[in-house]
Order: structure tokens, then C-alpha cells, then sequence
């Protein structure tokens, strides 16, 4: 919060040469007052931040003991400063923090959010056509899985099965006293497609509840 002499960067309209006094923006954020005084503008720093929502600026003003750092111009007149900006910056565009002359620009507190809070994320329910697909898929991963079951099952309790080719022509039977290796290996195929398919059917059900 520096005096400085020189000309307004972004003043209201209003500012001209018969008014002796004019605020403005400087920059995005920043602001500041400015008076003319024996032929020169001298200025005043006022902290800000630019928000999003229905005012679009906050203004913070120095608490009444850091207004005693201002300028010698400045620091008697804090009220009448103040009164001056917020009549050029009107609520509800703008707001402000320290007019009560407790607030600290060293300590700028984070300007109040203009943000709709977000709503709590929800899972979207599947549309009527996905739920069916999505319900048929999982019947059939069940029946897949049963059925992946029952030859194992089949295999065992008889001592034989058939080979799990997807060609007819290259399937045959397997008995496990003649080719025990080629047997275990047949049943193990058909219990690991039925727990495959039951675990991904299982998936299927928490995603339709």
C-alpha cells in the first residue's frame, strides 16, 4: 500500500478533470484511490480480488491501524476514502471486507466463493434399453457358468470328458485312467470358464441393483 504520483490506469467513467478524486481497477485483481493534490494524483493501493457470480469483485480495506501507514493525506480521512469508493463501486456487483476497520490486508482473508456448491455425485441409473442388455448378459454368464460347472462335475463323477476344442471335428473323449494329464487339464478349463463367468455375472448383478 504505496503513494504514487501519476495518472489513473483504468479509471470509473466518471473520473474527469473537474472531479478532484477517482478510484479504479489496476490489473485483475488489484485497485486504488487516487486525489488530486497541488497539480499532481497521488495514490493510494486498496487490496482486491476478482470473483465469479453475481459480484464480480471484492474490495478489502486496510483495518484502521494499517490505514495509519497510508500517506499523510490519507491517514485521517479513512471514512471519507472509503464512502467515496464504495459509492463508485456499488453492492451488488461489489463487495467489501474491513469496512468495520478490523480487517488486515497483510492477512487478506479468501474472498467468500460465488461457486454453487456441487451436488453430490451420484451413479446415473442406466437407461432402460442398457438395463436389459445389461440383464440378459448377466443370464447368460450364469447359464455359461452352470453349464462350465456341470461338465466339470460330469467329468469327474464319470472319469471322463471331452476335449474343450471350439472345432467339432478335433473334439474326443478323454478318459482319465488312459490320459490323466489331457483329463485334469479338460476339467480344469471347464471350472475356470464357470468361475470366470460367474464372477463377471456377479459384477453384472451389483451394476443392475
Amino acid at each position: 500500500m504505496t503513494a504514487n504520483a501519476g495518472g489513473s490506469s483504468g479509471g470509473s467513467a466518471e473520473s474527469d478533470e473537474r472531479r478532484e478524486w477517482r478510484a479504479g481497477h489496476q490489473g485483475r485483481d488489484q485497485m486504488y484511490y487516487e486525489e488530486l493534490r497541488d497539480g499532481a494524483w497521488q495514490r493510494i493501493d486498496i487490496d482486491g480480488e476478482m470473483l465469479t457470480g453475481r459480484a464480480h469483485h471484492v474490495i478489502y480495506f486496510a483495518s484502521a491501524e494499517r490505514w495509519l501507514r497510508y500517506p499523510a493525506w490519507a491517514r485521517g480521512r479513512r471514512d471519507e476514502i472509503i464512502g467515496r469508493i464504495t459509492s463508485e463501486f456499488r453492492e451488488p456487483e461489489y463487495e467489501y471486507h474491513g469496512l468495520d476497520g478490523t480487517s488486515s490486508p497483510s492477512a487478506t482473508p479468501p474472498a467468500p466463493s460465488n461457486r454453487p456448491a456441487a451436488a453430490p455425485r451420484t451413479a446415473k441409473a442406466a437407461p432402460p434399453n442398457g438395463r436389459r442388455a445389461l440383464l440378459a448378459a448377466v443370464l447368460l454368464l450364469f447359464v455359461l457358468s452352470g453349464t462350465m460347472g456341470w461338465l466339470a462335475a460330469r467329468g469327474i463323477q464319470r472319469g471322463q470328458t471331452t476335449l474343450p476344442l471350439r472345432r467339432a471335428t478335433l473334439r474326443r473323449t478323454v478318459a482319465r485312467a488312459e490320459e490323466p494329464a489331457m483329463f485334469w487339464l479338460s476339467i480344469g478349463i471347464y471350472a475356470a470358464i464357470s468361475a470366470g463367468a460367474l464372477g463377471v455375472g456377479a459384477l453384472g448383478v451389483r451394476e443392475l441393483a
